[in-house]
């Protein structure tokens, strides 16, 4: 079943995905500038020649684990929304 008001809602989910996985992409991106590495390599200088505080260590890691996360329910309101519409089509 077909209904204007779930593609609204899924396309919504999508609008909101876009957005969490570029802001996590950015502040991934600006780590990466500013420590001039990724979190792997952090994690392993950590305490050593890179003096990166514990709490900005958990929040990049935190956000290195939530980037696939989100990156995966973008791609399954996209499927959701591309079913719909392509239901949505039969009926006109």
């Amino acid at each position: 079943m077909h209904t204007d008001e779930y593609e609204i809602s899924i396309a919504r989910e999508v609008k909101h995905c876009e957005q969490v996985v570029e802001k996590i992409e950015k502040k991934l991106k600006q780590r990466r500038q500013h420590f001039g590495c990724d979190y792997p390599e952090a994690a392993a200088a950590a305490g050593g020649h890179l003096a990166i505080d514990e709490r900005e260590m958990a929040r990049w890691r935190d956000d290195v684990e939530a980037l696939p996360i989100w990156q995966q329910r973008l791609a399954e309101y996209r499927q959701a929304l591309a079913v719909m519409r392509i239901s949505a089509s039969r009926f006109e």
